[in-house]
């Protein structure tokens, strides 16, 4: 049964807001990762935020789609 949320009288699915709060989040996590200088010790910095954003969408989408 597809999942559908209503905010402000538009229809839209559930992964459209978890997709903007994930990337919102990961805004976040990025910067404070590049002011602490954790990006130094990763092999691949653009490989590594592309994962972390999965990880942050694909979870919520677990609990939601379970």
């Amino acid at each position: 049964m597809p999942l559908d949320i209503t905010l402000f009288g538009i229809q839209m699915p559930t992964l459209l807001p978890i997709f903007v709060i994930a990337a919102v989040v990961q805004i976040l996590i990025d910067r404070l990762m590049a002011d602490g200088g954790l990006y130094n010790y990763v092999w691949h910095p653009g490989l590594f935020r592309t994962a972390i954003f999965v990880c942050l969408f694909t979870i919520p989408c677990l609990f939601i789609y379970r």
